[in-house]
């Protein structure tokens, strides 16, 4: 499995690039500042964004970063936790400072992308008819040409993506 990162860090500039990822992408980490009330709201923003545009399917989640900044946290967990529950999908706290959390957050979103999607493929090439399959246009990877797509969303701090993997989408 491949996984692509695109950090776009919220900035309007890429709002009009990001939207035509949307229905590309497998996977979407909406990252928000946890002592920046703007970032939540801007979060809230991209989750409406996202939902009609991305496949139905795709998974979410919603990341508060910088819980190493809790004595200047203005957006609770309890609020994260709401607007993650309200919309159904993962929420986690996390610090790329300290890296609480964030391992466990990408593996998670990896996992639950790779039961949707790889095993899911595997499952139904194994029974000889092959439903779901990637599009023509997915590049090809290690596990049975399968691409995964995952986009990191704003002030993340989540770069990178290995050789050769494909674009994903970007969201804030």
């Amino acid at each position: 499995m491949r996984l692509q990162l695109w950090d776009t860090a919220g900035q309007e500039r890429f709002r009009s690039l990001t939207s035509n990822f949307f229905g590309r992408a497998d996977g979407f980490v909406l990252t928000y500042d946890i002592s920046n009330r703007p970032s939540f709201d801007h979060v809230i923003g991209w989750m409406r964004d996202i939902k009609p545009r991305a496949p139905p399917d795709c998974d979410i989640v919603l990341c508060g970063n910088k819980s190493d900044l809790d004595n200047d946290r203005v957006v609770t967990y309890e609020e994260g936790k709401q607007l993650a529950d309200e919309y159904g999908v993962q929420f986690y706290e996390t610090s790329a400072l300290t890296g609480h959390n964030v391992e466990k957050m990408f593996t998670s979103l990896a996992t639950t992308i790779k039961h949707k999607r790889i095993d899911e493929f595997d499952g139904a090439a194994r029974g000889g008819a092959i439903h779901g399959a990637s599009s023509a246009d997915n590049a090809s990877t290690t596990h049975d040409n399968r691409t995964v797509n995952l986009s990191d969303g704003v002030g993340g701090g989540g770069h990178g993506g290995g050789p050769g993997a494909k674009a994903a989408a970007c969201c804030q």
